[in-house]
Formats: C-alpha cells, structure tokens, sequence
C-alpha cells in the first residue's frame, strides 16, 4: 500500500514533529510506502524548520496565518493530488492504488494502526475509512465517525467503534483514509470553510455520491479532545462562536447548508443562532426559578 499523508499544522513544532515519527513507525511496521504533505499556516515557532530537517519524503508548504484548518488540508490535498496525476509518486510496485491519509498533527498512532486500517481498506475497495481516537489519560474515545443525531442536519453524535467496521454518516477528519481516486470524484477538501465543517461536508458529499463512509474497528491512536474555553461574558461567547474557529461561523454555516437544503438553509441558520442562546440563557433563568421557589 502506497499513502500520502496530508497535514495542517500552526505552532505545534514538537506535537507535529512526535505525530509525523509515530505515522512513520506505524507506515514500517505494515509495510506502507508513506510520504507527506504538510501545510504550515505560517507557524512562528520553527514548525517548518523542523519538518524541513527530518529525513524522508515530506513536502513543505507554507500559508500565512489565515488559512486554518480546512484550507489549510484543501491545500495539501490538492498537492497531493497533483503529484499522483503527473506521476511524481507511483503506487507501489506500479499496482494497486495510492490512498490520502488525513492526520492531525496532534494524533499519535499506535504502532499497529496503518496495519489495521490497511486491512479495512483491503475490504472495502473505493470506501473512506475513518480512524477513531482515544484520550491519552482518559481513554474514552476522542473523535470518530458519525451518525446522524437530530432534526437539525448538523446535529451529530459521535460512533464508538466496535471489533468490526461501521457504516457512518461522516466523520472528524482526524485521521481519514481516502482513495486518490475517490478524492478527485468528490472535488477534494472544500476550502472555503473558514476553519471547521470541511471535514463533516466531505463525508456527507461522499454519502450523495453513494461512496461508502465507513468507521474502522477499535481506536488507532491518541487524540485529546481541545480544551474547553474559559467562560466569558455572553457578548464575548457570541463573538468567539461566530468567529473564524466557533461553531456558529455564518460563511461555513450558510456554505454546508446550503448544499443540502438550498430552500430552507437560512432557518437551520436560524435555529442555531437561537438554540445557542437558549442554552446561554436557560442555566441563568433555571437557577433563579431555583432561588425562588425556596424563598417561597
């Protein structure tokens, strides 16, 4: 099996650097060819020097602060893909097909895990394969592959992963497995996201298509989930929820709703805005009723 792994990384000099080490060592141990594309959205902490001296097949580009993440990936997924296209990397021994690896630069693969997901892969020719994570201390699952949760389109929950591949909604795009082939059909990474979503919107573009999304068996490495925010005043929450990184950002909201429901995007645009106030607002307005009812 020949793999690309494709990256996006700002200021994470030694978690990128432990992250690409733990891909090769799992690549060597189930016999992957492996090289990588790395976007570095102009870290200034030495990031790209670092990559730069490790040894092996690892492509540099660089960004300039305002790429983020899905950009970022769209960048290097498009690079990576043009160096399939002009014969610049071959399948392996000419045969078979070259698949792209999705590969936060904060996940750390356990040894065997190229050489599960390879056996995945080999069932399930021309399907996505998802990756599962875990907590380094914690152990629970991390990020995953997901299911369809609600009436809202967005609403997701999260798939634990079983001794047997999954079929799945879509996924995190933290570790992903996708054919080259596969990737040109679906368009590639839209980059017109401004950070999030680009990695559900892929998956739920892959199921239109009818291209089997699928969650690999048990996790394939460790992943901590972001840390939570501190709290902040309801003006300034707001403003971080619709920023560039927040989950109420209008462009990528209005961009992945509208690929699904052109006629009524603005509304679940809507109900996003709303439900997110009523959660700010219902603990405040729960535990004055609570003060009352035991003054009365």
């Amino acid at each position: 099996m020949r793999a690309i792994v494709i990256m996006a990384c700002f200021n994470r000099r030694d978690t990128t650097v432990r992250s690409i080490e733990g891909a090769r060592l799992a690549a060597d141990v189930a016999g992957v060819e492996l090289s990588f594309v790395v976007f570095d959205d102009g870290s200034t902490d030495g990031t790209a020097e670092a990559l730069a001296g490790l040894c092996g097949q690892i492509t540099v580009l660089r960004g300039d602060g305002t790429y983020f993440w899905a950009r970022g990936m769209a960048t290097a997924e498009a690079a990576a893909l043009e160096s399939i296209a002009l014969g610049r990397i071959a399948p392996a021994d000419g045969a078979g097909e070259i698949h792209l690896v999705w590969l936060n630069d904060d996940v750390f693969l356990d040894d065997d895990a190229f050489l599960r997901l390879a056996e995945t892969v080999a069932a399930h020719p021309g399907a996505i394969i998802a990756g599962a994570t875990r907590d380094p201390e914690g152990g629970h699952v991390t990020y995953s592959g997901l299911a369809s949760g609600g009436r809202h389109p967005l609403n997701f929950k999260r798939i634990a992963p079983t001794n047997a591949p999954q079929r799945v909604t879509t996924f995190n795009g933290n570790l992903v497995v996708v054919p080259a082939s596969v990737a040109a059909r679906i368009g590639g990474i839209d980059g017109g996201f401004s950070h999030a979503l680009a990695d559900i919107d892929y998956g739920l573009r892959a199921q239109r298509l009818g291209i089997a999304v699928l969650l690999s068996p048990g996790t394939c490495g460790t992943c901590p989930e972001n840390p939570a925010e501190r709290p902040q005043p309801a003006g300034a929450e707001w403003q971080r929820f619709l920023g560039a990184k927040g989950g109420g950002n209008y462009p990528s909201l209005r961009l992945i709703l509208m690929k699904s429901h052109r006629r009524s995007w603005f509304a679940f645009v809507a109900s996003t805005y709303a439900l997110w106030w009523l959660r700010r607002i219902a603990p405040p307005v729960k535990a004055l009723a609570r003060g009352r009812s035991g003054v009365l």
